[in-house]
């Protein structure tokens, strides 16, 4: 009953949906974790994540299992888009790797050819500080500048 498709019949389609998991991650987690951060959901789920005011990547998953039910049904978008179970593994995998890099507390992190690269983590550190702000910081989907 899941409208999965096959990639040699479909290509494109599943390159467009590969292409897309970073925004139906970033747009999932702004609509979650505004709901999370309703009043009583807050007290009884969310409080668990926060409790790291200074947020490492062994605290981005650290959460209440409701809140991994909401965060990891991700994947359910993937049963109502036209998809392939691989491109469903990758957006859970998207999912779970993913809040590392917004959890190590620091805006940059030094290269060896002292560029360096934005982490967008900053937003989120600052989100674990003062959580009544910042419920999707600089992602791609601009739902919450």
């Amino acid at each position: 009953y899941i409208p999965w498709l096959n990639f040699a019949e479909h290509p494109v389609w599943l390159g467009v949906v590969a292409l897309v998991v970073p925004i139906i991650h970033d747009f999932h987690f702004y609509c979650i974790h505004r709901l999370i951060h309703v009043p009583v959901l807050y007290k009884y789920v969310h409080s668990v994540h926060h409790n790291s005011i200074n947020p490492s990547p062994w605290s981005s998953l650290s959460m209440h299992p409701i809140e991994h039910l909401l965060y990891f049904g991700v994947v359910f978008w993937h049963f109502v888009i036209p998809s392939n179970p691989v491109i469903a593994l990758y957006q859970l995998h998207f999912a779970g790797f993913g809040a590392v890099p917004g959890h190590i507390g620091f805006d940059t992190v030094e290269t060896s050819d002292e560029q360096g690269f934005d982490t967008h983590a900053y937003m989120h550190y600052l989100h674990h500080k003062y959580f009544e702000v910042n419920y999707g910081g600089e992602g791609l989907v601009p739902v919450d500048r």
